[in-house]
C-alpha cells in the first residue's frame, strides 16, 4: 500500500515590520488624498449630464498611484488585503463626499441666484448684506429638513433627495420652492456609481502589489520594469 503525502499549500511569508509599515503608510496617504479631494468632488458632482462622475475615477487613480508608490516595499500583498483596503477607502471617500455635498448645497447653492430673487431685491433695496441673506437661507433650509425629513442634517438631506427633491423654504417672508436636480432614484444611483468609480481607480493603482516582482501599476501583472528608488 503506497503512502500518500499531502503537500501543504504555499503560503506567503509573514510580513516584516518594514513591509507592514510600508503598507499602512501607503493606505493612510491614499485616504488623506481622498479626504482632500472629496471637498472638490462634492462640487464637481453637479456638472451637467453627470459628467462630474468622471472625476471620481480620476480621484481613485491619483490616490491609488500614490498609495502604490509608498506601499511597494510591502510586496507581495495578499489580494484579499488589497480588496478590503479598496472597499474601505472607497466607502470612506463616498461618505465624506456626501457630507461635503450637503454642506455645499446648504451653504452655497441655496442662497445663490436665481433662488430667492424677491428676498434678494428687498435686501439690496434696504442696503442689507446678501451674505447674511445666504446664511438665513441656509438656516431655513436646515430647519425645514429637520421638520419635514427628520433627523435633518445630512441624513435628512439624503432622505429628501431620494423621496422628494422639492422643499418650500421661507426667507424674510418670501417663500420659494427649492429643488435639486439629483432626486429620486438618480441620487442613490449616481452616489453608488461614484463609489464604484473610486474603487475602480484605487484597484487599478494598487492591484500590482499582489506581485512579489517589481512591476509598474500600468504594466501587465508580473512584467518587470526598471525601478528608480533614488
Amino acid at each position: 500500500m503506497r503512502g500518500v503525502t499531502d503537500s501543504a499549500p504555499d503560503l506567503p511569508p509573514p510580513w516584516t515590520p518594514r513591509q507592514r509599515g510600508a503598507w499602512y503608510r501607503g493606505i493612510s496617504v491614499a485616504a488623506l488624498i481622498l479626504a482632500a479631494l472629496s471637498w472638490l468632488l462634492a462640487r464637481l458632482i453637479w456638472l451637467p449630464f453627470l459628467f462630474g462622475l468622471f472625476f471620481f475615477l480620476v480621484a481613485g487613480l491619483i490616490a491609488g498611484a500614490v498609495g502604490f508608490r509608498l506601499a511597494k516595499p510591502a510586496r507581495p500583498v495578499p489580494p484579499v488585503r488589497i480588496r478590503v483596503a479598496v472597499v474601505v477607502l472607497s466607502l470612506f471617500a463616498t461618505v465624506l463626499t456626501v457630507l461635503f455635498e450637503f454642506r455645499h448645497f446648504r451653504d452655497i447653492a441655496i442662497g445663490d441666484p436665481p433662488r430667492f430673487a424677491d428676498a434678494r431685491n428687498a435686501v439690496v433695496a434696504a442696503g442689507g448684506s446678501l451674505k447674511d441673506l445666504s446664511a438665513r437661507a441656509a438656516n431655513a433650509f436646515e430647519k425645514a429638513l429637520s421638520n419635514h425629513w427628520p433627523p435633518g442634517g445630512t441624513g435628512g438631506y439624503i432622505l429628501w433627495s431620494i423621496r422628494s427633491g422639492s422643499l418650500p423654504i421661507e426667507v424674510d417672508g418670501h417663500t420659494e420652492k427649492v429643488v435639486t436636480t439629483h432626486s429620486g432614484i438618480l441620487w442613490p444611483g449616481r452616489t453608488l456609481l461614484a463609489a464604484v468609480l473610486i474603487a475602480a481607480g484605487l484597484w487599478a493603482g494598487l492591484e500590482s502589489l499582489r506581485s512579489a516582482t517589481p512591476v509598474n501599476n500600468i504594466l501587465p501583472l508580473g512584467e518587470e520594469y526598471i525601478e528608480d528608488d533614488g
